[in-house]
């Protein structure tokens, strides 16, 4: 097996390299890489060696692991690192065929050969993104948040949740009961960590609940209104081009 790890810590870089060694002692670490630049270079050098596999961190020193893969083709699978949980699913979107929280442990590297080799079988470069969604349909997703409030910290459940608002740089969590909180993400982060059946972007201030949509009003050039409850304070319209997205999402 060979494999290119792209990593802009270097002692990370070396852990990784070190545990597959440990774990894997007839594969072949063909390079250790920096940042998307240089995996970019290196993926597409006409007589560079093909990995098998590829160690991608998310959040690069030059920038996101996803702006490189928008530039570049691997034709093989993909173990994303990172410090956070909620690339998953944009993730598993790019041939992701396992999702790793670092701190990087051997018995976390472990479970991820493993899973190479239940699927070797099936990984081929026509039906690398099948497999890769078949894994992380087993991806959960985010089902609370941890809300401060002064000293106290408070759990909210995402089925408790209704819409979020984003309104001046600031995101607000409603609940069913009409309560409403701060919470420290971006609406964008949201729809990365909450399960798409459950939830859908409106429009760049509101990501609602299934369950919080009342009904649908039509409005201008085949856009549509929507009525939230708890009723929201604005009157929210979705795009001619969303529209037809969110019918099925209600209708499904």
């Amino acid at each position: 097996m060979k494999i290119l790890i792209c990593e802009d810590e270097a002692p990370a870089g070396r852990q990784i390299s070190k545990l597959i060694r440990h774990l894997k002692p007839h594969a072949e670490i063909l390079a250790v890489v920096e940042s998307g630049k240089q995996a970019r270079e290196w993926l597409e050098a006409t007589d560079g060696e093909k990995p098998d596999l590829v160690f991608l961190d998310i959040e690069l020193a030059d920038g996101s692991c996803f702006d490189t893969l928008d530039q570049v083709h691997i034709g093989c699978p993909v173990v994303f690192t990172t410090a956070y949980d909620h690339y998953a699913l944009q993730a598993f979107k790019l041939n992701g065929i396992d999702y790793l929280i670092k701190p990087i442990t051997e018995e976390k590297l472990k479970q991820t050969f493993n899973r190479i080799e239940s699927v070797r079988s099936l990984m081929t470069e026509e039906n690398g993104i099948k497999v890769s969604r078949e894994l992380f349909e087993h991806q959960s997703y985010k089902e609370r948040f941890l809300i401060k409030i002064g000293q106290k910290l408070i759990p909210i459940q995402v089925s408790e949740i209704a819409w979020f608002r984003a309104e001046d740089r600031v995101v607000w969590l409603y609940t069913h009961e009409g309560k409403k909180y701060i919470i420290n993400y971006t609406l964008t982060d949201l729809e990365q960590m909450l399960d798409p059946k459950l939830f859908f972007r409106l429009n760049r201030q509101y990501l609602a609940s299934r369950v919080s949509v009342s009904e649908l009003y039509p409005y201008f050039k085949g856009q549509v209104v929507v009525q939230l409850k708890p009723k929201s304070v604005d009157e929210i319209v979705v795009s001619r081009i969303q529209t037809p997205a969110l019918k099925e999402w209600l209708d499904g």
